[in-house]
C-alpha cells in the first residue's frame, strides 16, 4: 500500500514555486497537502490574507452615517463604518484598554454584524469611540497621570475602495491596489454605479479556499458537474480565455451558447438575461459574461444584466464561508418586475453553486489519499496555474525560514 509522504511548509512552498515555473502545457495541479496542511494555512494567513488586499464589503452596505458592518479575517475582527462626514472608514473592533471585541458582550445578535449606532461603547469598561474611531470617554480614566485620549482611538485599517468594492490589507504594507487590467477588461461597466439587490448567504463549507478559488475560476468543469446548467448557458467550446493577463489577476469570456441565446445582433449571439442590460453596452458585450478574478479571493462575473460578487472568507484549513452578492444597475431598482428577476437568477445560483459546493467537497475529501497526485491541467485551468504563480511570488520569502 502507498504510504502518503507529508511535507514540511518549507518543502510544499518550494514544490509550488517549482510548479509554478513548469509552462502552461506542462502544468499540474497543486500537491494535495496544499489543501489540508495547517501550517502552510498559517503561512497563507500572514503572507497573503493579512498582507495583500482582500475585497470585505461594498459601500452601499453602510448607506447612511453610523451604519456599520462586521467582518472577521485572518482571526482579525473588523467593521466597516460610515461616519457623520459620510467617509467610508474601516476599524479593527478590538477595545484599547483591555482588548474586548466591541460588538461582543451583551450586544444583541442582530447588532453583531451590522447596524446604526451614534458611538461605540465597549461591553467591558465602557469605553466609547466616535464613529470616525476616535476616543470619547474613557470613564475614570481621563486623570491618569499621563493618560492621552488623542492616542487611544480605535486602529484604523489600511482600506481602498475600487468601483463601490471595499478591500482591506490588514498589514499596512501592500503596494496601492492596482486594478487597471480588470477596468481594461470590464471597459463599460462601472460597477461603481450597480448596487446589491439581494445576498445568497451559502454559510461555511468544509472545503479549503483554493480549491473554491479554482472551481470558480475555470469553466473546464462545465461539461461535467454542470452539463445541464452552465454548459448549455455557457459551452465550454465558446469560452474564451482572456487576451490579456496579469501576475495576481485572470479574466475569460463565457460567451451566450446557441442552444440557449436571446437572439443574435451584429453576429453575436446574445445572452439570455434576467432583467434589461445595462444601458450602452454593445452587441459583443451583451453576448458573454466576464468571469474575473484578483488573487487571492476577489471574484466577480458581470454579466449584462445581473453581476455576481461572491465574496469567500478562509475560516480554516479545511473551511471556508461564502456568500454572494447579486448586483443590479442602480437604473434598475425602480424597474418593474426586477425583484422577479433577481430571485429567478438567485435561485439559479443556488442550483449551480449547489453542483459546485458537492463536488468541491468530495475533492477535499479526497486530498489526504496517497492517490491524490500526478494530475495534469487543460488549457481551460489556466487560471489554476496563475493561481500557483501568485502563491509562489506570496510565499516563497516566508517559505524559506518556516518549518513545521
Amino acid at each position: 500500500m502507498r504510504e502518503r509522504a507529508v511535507q514540511t511548509v518549507n518543502d510544499l512552498v518550494q514544490r509550488i514555486a517549482r510548479q509554478a515555473e513548469l509552462p502552461l502545457p506542462e502544468a499540474i495541479p497543486l500537491p494535495a497537502q496544499a489543501y489540508w496542511d495547517p501550517g502552510l494555512y498559517e503561512l497563507e494567513l500572514e503572507r497573503i490574507f493579512r498582507g495583500d488586499w482582500v475585497c470585505i464589503a461594498r459601500v452601499e452596505q453602510v448607506p447612511a452615517a453610523g451604519d456599520y458592518l462586521a467582518v472577521d479575517l485572518a482571526a482579525e475582527p473588523m467593521m466597516v463604518v460610515r461616519g457623520e462626514d459620510e467617509e467610508i472608514r474601516v476599524f479593527s473592533r478590538v477595545c484599547r484598554h483591555r482588548y474586548v471585541d466591541l460588538l461582543g458582550g451583551k450586544t444583541e445578535d442582530s447588532q453583531k454584524e451590522r447596524g446604526c449606532a451614534e458611538w461605540f461603547e465597549c461591553p467591558y469598561h465602557s469605553w466609547t469611540y466616535r464613529l470616525d474611531g476616535s476616543l470619547m470617554n474613557a470613564p475614570e480614566m481621563l486623570d491618569r497621570p499621563g493618560f492621552d485620549q488623542a492616542a487611544y482611538g480605535l486602529r484604523p485599517i489600511h482600506q481602498q475602495i475600487w468601483q463601490g468594492f471595499i478591500f482591506v490589507n490588514l498589514d499596512g504594507l501592500a503596494e496601492p491596489l492596482e486594478m487597471s487590467g480588470l477596468e481594461r477588461v470590464l471597459d463599460k461597466y462601472d460597477l461603481a454605479n450597480w448596487r446589491i439587490a439581494t445576498v445568497v448567504d451559502w454559510g461555511e463549507t468544509k472545503v479549503n479556499w483554493k480549491i473554491m478559488v479554482e472551481n470558480y475560476a475555470e469553466c473546464y468543469h462545465h461539461i461535467g458537474i454542470h452539463k445541464e446548467t452552465l454548459q448549455p448557458l455557457w459551452p465550454i467550446g465558446t469560452v474564451e480565455l482572456g487576451d490579456e493577463q496579469g501576475d495576481d489577476w485572470f479574466f475569460s469570456r463565457m460567451k451566450a451558447g446557441a442552444e440557449t441565446a436571446a437572439g443574435e445582433e451584429d453576429g453575436h449571439l446574445l445572452q439570455p438575461s434576467w432583467l434589461p442590460p445595462q444601458r450602452d453596452l454593445s452587441p459583443y458585450q451583451r453576448s458573454q459574461s466576464l468571469l474575473m478574478v484578483k488573487f487571492p479571493m476577489f471574484m466577480i462575473v458581470p454579466s449584462p444584466d445581473i453581476t455576481f460578487w461572491f465574496k469567500a472568507i478562509p475560516t480554516g484549513p479545511e473551511t471556508h464561508r461564502l456568500e454572494v452578492a447579486l448586483l443590479v444597475p442602480q437604473e434598475h431598482f425602480d424597474l418593474e418586475g426586477r425583484e422577479d428577476g433577481v430571485q429567478e437568477a438567485a435561485d439559479f445560483f443556488r442550483t449551480f453553486q449547489g453542483e459546485d459546493a458537492s463536488i468541491n467537497e468530495f475533492v477535499q475529501s479526497t486530498t489526504r489519499s496517497a492517490n491524490a497526485s500526478g494530475g495534469v491541467l487543460h488549457r481551460h485551468e489556466q487560471a489554476i496555474w496563475q493561481l500557483q504563480k501568485y502563491l509562489a511570488s506570496r510565499l516563497s520569502e516566508a517559505g524559506s525560514t518556516t518549518s513545521r
